[in-house]
């Protein structure tokens, strides 16, 4: 006689109408039967894993969540289950690590930042959907599964935060600047449509106006994030600002070229110094790589120029001037000296492949160099 078989049935329904033996219409967030019988229903509050996968389209609303997860979470947080413990523990074994290269900041991030979100939950839920899309990154045959869990906890974390960015304070600015970081992260890690460039370019931009986000939330709370226990952040990133600031910008040919593009094309005094600002900017980042060597640079000498830059500039880059996109395809050359990390791995390329996009032959011309750099060919 063969091995007996064991049938499992997977677990369907919530567990009120299990209790009541009737069949369950697992309807989103209660179903009819619980809220007939006016009692608590469970059903929403399995985890992620246990749900139906939900088809992630990427609209382009939103460069960090899909629609679909948009609608399919609840307002209400459901409770915490071994699938959340799971992600929790990989960020700490392993996640955190990938941050940054620095042992004091990785110490904070595995040590300092869960603290934090043991206090605040949209910290704790965006630590979990970073450790979901670096799973999905290490196990790509599971990388629907992960995506889908990393988008369902980063839309809970943005619908908590949403009311606490709005009341700002010293108390909560710390959990508010780290959420921003995570954030920032994500939008880097999530996968991406090689073939839209059009949404690429648009998602690119929305992470770009994201980060530079962080810039409001220090200022605004400046004080109270350096004497927090982020502060290990804050004096690194003031040393690291301090040496920018003094690196030499000598035989740097290729930025020469392109400020004498630059001088050509604008007319406008006010835009060609907006322009040449960057590219100055971009001088002491470059100068950064090549002094200190790229297995040295370390998070924030990459980040800085993002910070750097003016608003108005930024505003350039968001009606797509030639000029701004192509100062922005410079900088990819920098953020390629960041893919050690996985969040970043192809990201220069496809930035630099969505700026291409839209540009036209002239100024196709003067992303020559950091086309060059990079190794990419259209």
């Amino acid at each position: 006689m063969g091995p007996r078989r064991v049938h499992t049935k997977s677990r369907t329904g919530c567990q009120s109408c299990k209790l009541r033996k009737v069949k369950c219409d697992e309807t989103k967030p209660k179903c009819k039967n619980c809220i007939r019988h006016g009692v608590e229903c469970d059903y929403n509050s399995l985890p992620p894993a246990a749900r139906t996968p939900t088809p992630r389209p990427h609209t382009g609303l939103s460069p960090f969540i899909s629609e679909a997860a948009r609608q399919n979470c609840d307002a209400n947080a459901p409770s915490m289950g071994m699938a959340e413990m799971a992600l929790l523990h990989h960020y700490s074994i392993s996640t955190c690590y990938t941050i940054s290269r620095h042992p004091v900041l990785q110490t904070v991030w595995q040590t300092t930042v869960p603290a934090f979100g043991f206090s605040y939950q949209f910290v704790f839920r965006g630590i979990l959907a970073l450790a979901a899309l670096h799973l999905a990154h290490l196990k790509p045959e599971l990388e629907d599964q992960y995506v889908d869990a990393a988008e369902f906890h980063h839309n809970l974390a943005l619908q908590m935060v949403s009311g606490t960015i709005l009341q700002i304070n010293a108390e909560n600015g710390p959990a508010v600047y780290l959420f921003s970081t995570i954030t920032s992260i994500i939008g880097c890690a999530l996968p991406r449509k090689r073939h839209d460039l059009s949404v690429s370019t648009d998602r690119i931009i929305q992470w770009l106006s994201l980060f530079r986000g962080t810039v409001s939330i220090i200022a605004s709370v400046n004080e109270a994030l350096k004497s927090s226990p982020l502060a290990p952040m804050f004096t690194l990133g003031r040393r690291r600002s301090l040496a920018w600031e003094a690196r030499s910008t000598a035989n740097q040919t290729f930025l020469i070229n392109l400020r004498r593009l630059i001088q050509e094309a604008v007319e406008d005094p006010i835009e060609l110094k907006c322009y040449i600002d960057a590219v100055d900017n971009l001088g002491k980042s470059f100068g950064t790589i090549f002094e200190v060597g790229p297995q040295n640079c370390e998070t924030a000498d990459i980040f800085i120029w993002l910070l750097r830059i003016t608003d108005q500039f930024l505003d350039k880059l968001q009606q797509r001037t030639p000029e701004a996109l192509v100062i922005f395809g410079y900088y990819c050359v920098i953020l390629k000296e960041l893919e050690w990390a996985w969040w970043m791995q192809g990201f220069s390329i496809h930035v630099i492949r969505a700026i291409h996009h839209h540009l036209g032959e002239e100024h196709r011309c003067w992303l020559q160099w950091p086309m060059q750099q990079l190794g990419w060919v259209p």
